[in-house]
């Protein structure tokens, strides 16, 4: 059970040496290979090519260029932070959509390290988590602004749905669940529901002991609320460093449209959060 390749995405903002210095981690405990990514796409403002024509193609070139700078900043972040684990290591940058880029790139990796979607910042310089799930067929791992738990060596909990999203989730999530100290099936549900329930997540917690993995099985009565709050709450109080869920969704007019537990923990998840889908 380990990560033999994993993407980091490098892009602005404080969190960002926190992403790739977690990654680096978990490639050192797996001895894996580390891809930084980062992808820039030229911010061209509406011109009248006749208007404007003579200026276009210059225009074009600076922002170019000014994409390029991006990508190239990024880099030497990267680099800086990955440092003495640069024999196992490699960057990966070029202009384009983020999102398209990181969903090509994982055909080289076995997971994806990504920062939690900032409305305040670009398309064009960081991709949506939400877009490189439904469209990639790795998992994807979201690391919050902030981090008060890491991952690894800390309870992990699992939120269970019966369908092959968190079956996939599960089986993507072995290495890191191996690392954690103890993890918790949960399956959210009605009172009528808790007996199927029961017997639905004893068999996950039977299948990771059979890989040598700690983990203890219970529902949770739902409580009117959303349930990714439900989810979140019992991570916080069992001291979790990490979500592992399936990743829900469906295509409508060219947008991704989530889940309402996949949406709610991708904006409101507290530790790091393993979405498959």
């Amino acid at each position: 059970m380990r990560f033999a390749s994993l993407l980091v995405y490098t892009d602005e903002g404080p969190e960002v040496r926190t992403r790739i210095a977690l990654a680096g981690e978990i490639a050192g405990l797996f001895k894996s290979h580390l891809i930084g990514i980062a992808a820039s796409m030229p911010d061209v403002p509406q011109v009248d090519p006749y208007a404007a024509g003579a200026m276009l193609g210059e225009t074009l070139g600076l922002f170019r260029d000014m994409a390029e700078t991006d990508v190239g900043r990024a880099r030497t972040l990267f680099w800086d932070v990955v440092g003495e684990t640069a024999d196992h290591a490699e960057w990966r940058g070029d202009v384009g959509y983020p999102s398209d880029l990181v969903v090509q790139a994982l055909r080289a990796a076995d997971l994806v390290v990504l920062g939690r979607r900032d409305p305040a910042r670009s398309p064009a310089r960081s991709p949506d988590p939400a877009d490189v799930l439904m469209a990639a067929g790795r998992p994807v791992l979201i690391v919050p602004p902030a981090i008060a738990i890491g991952p690894l060596g800390t309870p992990a909990v699992i939120a269970w749905k019966d369908c092959r999203e968190a079956q996939r989730a599960v089986a993507a999530a072995l290495p890191l669940l191996g690392a954690s100290s103890i993890v918790h099936i949960i399956e959210v549900c009605t009172a009528e529901q808790a007996e199927d329930a029961r017997d639905r997540v004893s068999d996950v917690a039977i299948f990771l002991g059979r890989h040598g993995i700690v983990a203890s099985a219970q529902t949770v009565q739902g409580d009117g609320g959303p349930r990714s709050d439900q989810i979140i709450a019992f991570a916080e109080d069992h001291g979790a460093g990490l979500i592992v869920a399936g990743g829900y969704g469906h295509a409508r007019l060219r947008e991704w449209v989530m889940g309402g537990v996949t949406h709610g923990l991708l904006e409101r998840s507290p530790v790091c959060l393993l979405l498959s889908h």
